[in-house]
């Protein structure tokens, strides 16, 4: 058998020697082709069934809308808001085996949502129904007087298709401004730094800038802030590797190269021969090996970083201490075509979220290459309108995957984007509770000019449990 191999063996050598390349691969495939082919289909047919089965999976998921709303008179900082996201942070799940591949599993995820419905203002949680408890513990928990009551889906009724006869669309989604190789890792400003502790208002809440633009819609008007949080673990693209790597790059530390099996196992002869030689020996081997050699790490230029480098180092490490999530941040506009006038919002919505960049570190900006409803050059409306169909799309059914790839922020980071206002903001219709179970603010609008863009349906009011502390 042995020897049957062999004269096979040199026979293929033989052939690849002198025939062609063309007549090589011709010879190769028609003998090795099969088990590419096969290895091809095997993968197909295990991406479609497992594709099949995350698919069954979320369509059996059942979805809540909770709409918040929080006493006049807030003084809560968003470090209550940060506690609440730490708590969800209690719906991550590693799912086993069957799970993964036999049940479909696919970690939920929350939308935090602020609308303005004809400059009314509602502060929206989406969740499955069964994080519904976990969501209105942690409100509660540091908003003890806040109402919770569940509402429809306020975007069921809005148009799937552009062009439409009567409504227009525009909209993006927003990354960051570092978001490649890593880079993630870098902090946007969050609200500890809108504090100012010599003027008369302590913190300037970067909010109020959002809800402002927010109000200058009216009648027939609709806009939408969405922002989708899934809870992660530290193996999502190698987060927390990746920022310690990161660190290391900027401190001038050596970063710690991961080996391939096939590299490690390479390097064991080498390795045992060292260890027999140190334990006859009782020396490394090798001239200079018993020289110890200075600790790269003290060869750091950390000493000759300037102060803002340094600062950056150290924002790096407390956006990687906190609890972070796999984020999507996207808004729409839409209006009747009549009344439309996206300059209402648009650079409104882009002035506010630059409140959260800084040269140094990370920011927000708004994708207008690939995702936002405005193209140049050619072919611009039907561009325009594939690009408004998909955006809808992605709003309506709260899409991760959809749109650009998902980004880290971390449990601060998120507070200082979607908090609740504090007393300092003066938004006049903003949804608030008169007391515990205050009725909807006077100034509620009650006509609508059209049905799809209506108030919101509350289907019960939610109430605090009786004996929830008050401390």
């Amino acid at each position: 058998m042995w020897e049957s191999f062999i004269i096979a063996f040199n026979n293929y050598y033989d052939f690849i020697a002198t025939a062609s390349a063309g007549d090589v691969y011709i010879r190769l495939f028609k003998d090795f082709g099969w088990i590419i082919l096969m290895w091809m289909s095997l993968k197909m047919f295990w991406e479609a069934y497992i594709l099949n089965r995350i698919g069954l999976y979320l369509g059996a998921l059942k979805w809540v809308f909770l709409a918040i709303d929080i006493p006049k008179g807030n003084e809560q900082t968003p470090k209550a808001v940060e506690q609440i996201f730490a708590h969800l942070a209690g719906g991550l799940k590693n799912p086993d085996l069957e799970e993964a591949f036999l049940d479909g599993y696919m970690q939920p995820w929350f939308s935090f949502e602020i609308v303005s419905i004809e400059g009314y203002i509602q502060f929206i949680i989406r969740s499955v129904t069964k994080y519904r408890d976990m969501v209105e513990s942690a409100i509660y928990a540091q908003y003890p007087e806040a109402e919770i009551t569940e509402i429809e889906d306020y975007a069921k009724d809005f148009p799937s298709h552009f062009p439409n006869k009567e409504y227009n669309l525009w909209g993006t989604e927003f990354s960051l401004v570092r978001n490649g190789n890593g880079e993630e890792c870098y902090p946007i400003k969050t609200y500890p730094e809108f504090e100012h502790t010599s003027a008369e208002e302590v913190f300037k809440d970067p909010m109020a800038a959002i809800l402002e633009t927010l109000t200058r819609i009216g009648k027939g008007e609709f806009c939408g802030i969405q922002i989708l949080i899934k809870p992660i673990d530290e193996n999502w693209n190698h987060w927390k590797k990746n920022g310690r790597n990161m660190v290391k790059d900027l401190i001038g530390a050596p970063i710690q190269e991961s080996q391939s099996l096939l590299s490690k196992a390479g390097g064991l002869p080498g390795k045992f021969l060292d260890e027999t030689f140190t334990a006859v020996h009782g020396a490394p081997m090798g001239p200079g090996a018993a020289e110890e050699e200075p600790m790269d790490w003290m060869k750091s230029k950390m000493l000759y970083l300037s102060p803002g480098e340094r600062g950056v180092v150290e924002k790096i490490e407390e956006k990687m201490a906190k609890i972070c999530y796999a984020c999507k941040i996207r808004y729409i506009y839409l209006a009747k075509k009549e009344i439309y006038d996206r300059s209402k919002i648009s650079y409104g919505l882009h002035g506010a979220f630059r409140q959260f960049g800084t040269e140094n570190m990370n920011g927000l900006k708004p994708d207008f290459k690939t995702i936002g409803t405005h193209v140049h050059y050619f072919f611009t409306e039907e561009r325009d309108n594939w690009r408004r169909n998909r955006l809808i799309s992605a709003y309506k059914w709260r899409s991760r995957w959809r749109g650009l790839n998902e980004f880290l922020l971390n449990t601060e980071e998120l507070a200082s984007i979607w908090h609740f206002p504090m007393l300092t903001v003066k938004t006049p219709l903003l949804a608030q509770t008169e007391a515990r179970r205050g009725k909807p603010p006077a100034s509620l609008p009650t006509e609508r000019s059209v049905d799809t863009i209506k108030a919101i349906e509350r289907r019960e009011k939610g109430a605090p449990p009786p004996n929830l502390p008050t401390i």
